[in-house]
């Protein structure tokens, strides 16, 4: 006689079968929604994206033979009549994959002044290639920017101009209140004068 198969037994495993399935259906519909809302784009932002390929070398890039920048060290500079603002310029030669100043280079920096109006001033470069500009500050400063472009000739005729320009914006600096002048009690001790008593002698004595 053969034995009846027990349901049970085989029932159980399809049940597993169709909750895993019920499951994995359920998980993908939640990442799905989820990515729809995680990814924010931001307009004129380039997305990020990663290429990898493997068997290629890919080749260092060479130096350039020539580089210049330019900067102002205070770009918010208080603002005063007679105020100047320190901008700095510096032009290197690629030499072994080492920067290397260019010594004795001219270096002309324009001054774009606020109201419209330009200003050019010049300098010679150091033994490490740095040029220092004094611009004097003008009343059009005072919180709009200033732009300074530099452009430096080597002795040999090799011209550089800097990728971009060095920037200030001078602004009006509240004034540091003076401390008050000492009282002259306040210095020393002051009081009503003592008269020191002086003996005096009776008669008979």
């Amino acid at each position: 006689m053969w034995s009846q198969p027990n349901d049970s037994h085989t029932s159980f495993p399809v049940f597993l079968k169709y909750s895993a399935g019920v499951f994995c259906l359920f998980l993908t519909m939640i990442v799905v929604a989820c990515s729809g809302e995680s990814g924010q784009y931001v307009p004129a932002t380039p997305q990020a994206t990663i290429t990898i390929v493997f068997g290629q070398n890919t080749p260092t890039p060479s130096l350039l033979p020539y580089y210049c920048g330019g900067w102002a060290t205070d770009t918010a500079p208080g603002y005063s009549a007679k105020g100047t603002v320190m901008v700095y310029g510096k032009f290197t030669h690629t030499v072994s994959s080492n920067p290397v100043g260019v010594a004795n280079a001219t270096a002309v920096a324009t001054v774009l002044w606020p109201d419209g109006t330009t200003e050019t001033e010049q300098e010679t470069t150091s033994s490490d290639g740095l040029a220092v500009f004094t611009v004097p500050l003008r009343s059009s400063v005072l919180n709009h920017l200033v732009q300074i472009q530099m452009i430096f000739t080597s002795p040999d005729g090799v011209t550089c101009s800097i990728p971009q320009a060095a920037y200030f914006a001078a602004i009006l600096a509240s004034p540091t209140p003076s401390a008050s002048p000492l009282h002259g009690c306040q210095r020393r001790r002051c009081g009503t004068p003592t008269v020191s008593p002086t003996a005096t002698k009776k008669p008979g004595k």
